[in-house]
């Protein structure tokens, strides 16, 4: 095995056993909030190496041989990291479901990037936070607190100022960033209330089979068809000569997708949705970082305030919780029960409760 790949496992083993470490000090919302950013930021510049390349790649290879990298590396950690035998997974159906949304999601939004702005295409797809906390609230029926529904408010606010949605900047290819969004809401929602007991590396192995079965079936279904591409080489052509630094790219391109699914379904098993949804709006400000060095997309007055006001919902989102207290008419050994009333208190003490009894990562 090459040196580089020995380095690279031994360095996730590491950051994976500092992971399960943090538990011993940090409440689990912190944690799923840390983990997510991490996370997006290795996204971001995911995504931004993408569309530097989208001249070059195919949507299809790029799944296959990126999911087949990443597949091996998230093999590696589960060799090294998982005991014998809690390797036995019974991939259900809702790890198949969360898979399925997830590959739906890359896919609408890598056919929008070489139509739209990097920062567009960005600022489009982070309504997901909005979807989150409307899709906790009407498929799980789970209250969300007044702080939590205004610092969702407050970062789609943001989000509106980047997007600038008028008449002029708003085109069908921009449809594609929000049908990504919705999906990635729902995958987000799938796992905080039917994955928290599987596994993470167990089911980034299920992602990168997903979306390597995906890859081949576009690439197949190209060959018979036989379309002609025009001007959508990146979604319509089959299989792209790779010279070696394209060669190069897509090995970066599946390691960083090794760590981001594994860690993107460690957040949502530490924190409710619309909790790591508000922190997920930090792809939004990598994302203008990577707009200006890579393509040289300068944000306007309204974008920077728009980043500004989803900083500014992270924050609100993450202050200590204040639990009030109201006496009950019920006594148990001579003291008063007490109840919280904040819905965002209730949240935190159920993370962290199903947290305790999520396997260490």
């Amino acid at each position: 095995m090459p040196e580089y790949w020995i380095g690279f496992n031994n360095h996730m083993e590491l950051i994976l056993h500092v992971q399960a470490g943090m538990r011993l000090g940090l409440a689990p919302t912190v944690q799923g909030a840390l983990v997510i950013l991490a996370a997006v930021f290795l996204l971001s510049l995911s995504d931004a190496l993408v569309k530097l390349a989208s001249d070059r790649l195919a949507l299809g290879q790029l799944f296959v041989l990126r999911s087949a990298i990443a597949a091996l590396v998230v093999a590696g950690l589960i060799r090294i990291s998982v005991p014998r035998s809690a390797r036995r997974w019974r991939w259900g159906r809702a790890v198949w479901s969360r898979s399925l949304c997830l590959t739906g999601m890359w896919t609408a939004y890598y056919a929008s990037l070489p139509s739209l702005s990097f920062s567009l295409a960005a600022a489009a797809f982070y309504t997901s936070p909005l979807w989150m906390a409307v899709l906790s609230r009407v498929l799980l029926r789970e209250r969300v607190g007044p702080r939590r529904w205004a610092a969702v408010a407050i970062g789609f606010g943001g989000v509106l100022l980047v997007l600038r949605p008028d008449a002029g900047t708003v085109s069908p290819a921009a449809l594609l960033p929000l049908l990504a969004a919705l999906l990635y809401a729902l995958a987000g929602v799938i796992t905080w209330r039917w994955c928290r007991e599987e596994e993470p590396l167990g089911m980034a192995l299920n992602l990168n089979c997903c979306l390597g079965l995906a890859g081949t079936g576009a690439v197949l279904g190209l060959a018979l068809l036989g379309l002609p591409t025009g001007e959508h080489l990146f979604l319509l052509s089959v299989w792209p000569d790779l010279g070696t630094k394209d060669w190069m790219l897509v090995g970066l391109l599946g390691l960083f997708m090794a760590i981001i699914a594994t860690a993107v379904a460690k957040a949502y098993q530490l924190a409710p949705a619309p909790v790591v949804g508000v922190f997920d709006n930090a792809y939004l400000v990598f994302a203008t970082l990577w707009a200006v060095l890579f393509f040289g997309e300068i944000p306007s007055v309204s974008g920077g305030l728009g980043v500004a006001l989803i900083g500014g919902s992270a924050v609100l989102a993450s202050l200590p919780q204040r639990t009030s207290v109201r006496p009950r008419s019920r006594r148990r050994g001579g003291a008063c029960e007490t109840a919280p009333l904040d819905p965002d208190a209730n949240q935190d003490q159920a993370a962290h409760t199903n947290a305790l009894t999520v396997p260490r990562a």
